[in-house]
């Protein structure tokens, strides 16, 4: 077992201590895997090294609860969520609003969203380079952060609390 796959479990457990403790959804945030670059295709799909880190990510998650999953309506999004969705049986919700260019009216209508129809789901959202730091900021975050364009395996745990500060939990899955 590797460090990152270790690191998800621990993770695991921790969303089960919060549940049980806080009765509060939790929110997975992820950037699409690997895609085939190019400046001339705006929706664009992924690479192979892409496909097996969606499906990465979905044995990484399949025991996590996630009962909403939410993607931009890229096809690099919705084909990270895909294998997660298929063993869940989940139907992805593909939100065109939130692709790599959104105004922040639309964050804003998305966390109230989550906020009021998904307060007691676990979600997971797949997103972009900008869309997951906009979305924790959005959900009350305080710290910036950047994901740079060369990494995929970044996964963010959120941990919304009635009061106080949200914990936000930043792991790596490789």
């Amino acid at each position: 077992m590797n460090k990152a796959m270790l690191k998800i479990i621990i993770a695991t457990g921790v969303l089960a201590i919060f549940r049980l403790a806080d009765a509060q959804q939790a929110i997975f945030l992820v950037r699409h895997a690997e895609d085939v670059r190019s400046k001339d295709v705006v929706d664009r799909p992924l690479t192979e090294s892409g496909q097996r880190r969606a499906t990465l990510l979905a044995g990484v998650l399949k025991d996590a609860g996630i009962n909403a999953i939410f993607t931009s309506s890229l096809q690099r999004a919705v084909k990270t969520a895909e294998p997660l969705a298929i063993a869940s049986r989940i139907e992805p919700n593909p939100l065109p609003q939130l692709s790599t260019k959104f105004e922040s009216r639309d964050m804003e209508a998305f966390v109230e969203l989550l906020r009021t129809q998904h307060r007691d789901n676990i979600v997971l959202f797949v997103g972009h380079s900008n869309t997951v730091p906009a979305l924790t900021k959005a959900l009350g975050h305080t710290v910036d952060i950047k994901i740079p364009e060369t990494e995929y395996d970044n996964l963010f745990v959120l941990f919304p609390k009635s009061e106080g500060a949200l914990t936000v939990l930043r792991l790596r899955f490789t």
